[in-house]
């Protein structure tokens, strides 16, 4: 809306509110109902152009009026959650839009918009139950609605409730059976749940639709690599997901884990240190660990397995490793 059409707003809302005494004597005993729910309108009105015309205070006070005036209109609430969301009042801004939502119980807005704020606040469980309500809406009026699908399985995700993302995923793929970036979002879902078969089904999913697609030309070589089968292909993978994004370290590593699991220890060594100059990760340095462990370099393998430790702790594996190393060295003092 441009100016000329917020003066007309502007000028409507005047014209309702100069016209109230005029007409008053018409509306008889309904008069001061419609008086006050016409007033409420007006306030709304040039709550509307003061907005529109970036005067957020002006158009914050009438509003206030206009919800004043007319409690059961949900509108002017859902506009004072927007402005309280803009300024980061989310308290404020949660508070409106609960009111929107017992007025209007069925409207979309107000449920999104919680979501977006329990979202930015960190309450997932809270942003996954107003998704959930929006999707039982939703579904019954257009149920190949997958957008919300996909934002319920992202929750879910972070959530690490993975089982539910995985049923959100599955319908997507209902109504969308080609969607690559949900087969491969799907896949590694599954590493998660340690579902390995069903993650390798997802990716090569991915890749019979897309042959070029770095991140699933990557899960694959790793998982092979992690299994110790299929090495010269899960080679070939790493290598094209390098050649696809040569500035990614993770993929660095899957690269430098297969030379590893192929007995190139040299070249695995190249690879890792390749990685090491783009990402720092505890998975990476155990990687690093084994590989100069390999080269007889024990100093070294000793320090990227403290440095793994360091940046998460508890991995029993590599601790096992370590005191490994240690009783080595105890024997011969050779490390």
């Amino acid at each position: 809306m441009d100016r000329l059409c917020t003066r007309w707003a502007a000028v409507l809302a005047v014209l309702i509110l100069c016209s109230l005494d005029a007409g008053r004597s018409v509306f008889s005993a309904a008069g001061p109902v419609v008086d006050v729910r016409a007033k409420a309108l007006a306030h709304y009105i040039m709550g509307v152009s003061a907005d529109l015309n970036g005067m957020a205070g002006e158009s914050v006070k009438e509003y206030e009026q206009s919800a004043a005036l007319n409690g059961q209109e949900p509108l002017p609430h859902l506009r004072l959650a927007a402005y309280y969301a803009r300024l980061g009042l989310l308290d404020k801004a949660v508070a409106q839009l609960k009111t929107v939502v017992r007025l209007d119980p069925k409207g979309p807005q107000a449920h999104y918009l919680l979501a977006m704020v329990y979202s930015s606040q960190n309450k997932f469980d809270l942003a996954a139950g107003e998704y959930e309500l929006i999707l039982k809406s939703a579904s019954v009026d257009n149920p190949e609605n997958t957008e919300i699908y996909l934002y319920l399985a992202q929750l879910y995700s972070s959530q690490r409730k993975f089982n539910e993302a995985i049923a959100q995923f599955n319908k997507i793929l209902e109504v969308q059976p080609d969607n690559v970036s949900v087969y491969y979002l799907l896949g590694s879902t599954y590493l998660e749940t340690g579902e390995r078969a069903k993650a390798k089904d997802a990716f090569k999913k991915v890749l019979a639709l897309q042959p070029d697609h770095d991140g699933a030309l990557n899960s694959l070589g790793y998982i092979y690599a992690e299994d110790g089968m299929n090495l010269d292909e899960a080679l070939k993978m790493a290598r094209r997901a390098v050649g696809l994004d040569p500035s990614n370290g993770a993929y660095y590593d899957t690269l430098g884990w297969v030379l590893y699991k192929k007995g190139m220890n040299a070249e695995a060594l190249m690879a890792l240190q390749k990685a090491e100059a783009y990402i720092q990760d505890p998975v990476l340095y155990d990687h690093m660990g084994d590989a100069y462990k390999a080269a007889k370099e024990f100093t070294l393998a000793r320090k990227f397995w403290h440095k793994s430790l360091d940046m998460k702790p508890g991995q029993a594996e590599v601790s096992r490793k370590l005191e490994e190393l240690e009783k080595i060295h105890a024997l011969n003092g050779t490390p």
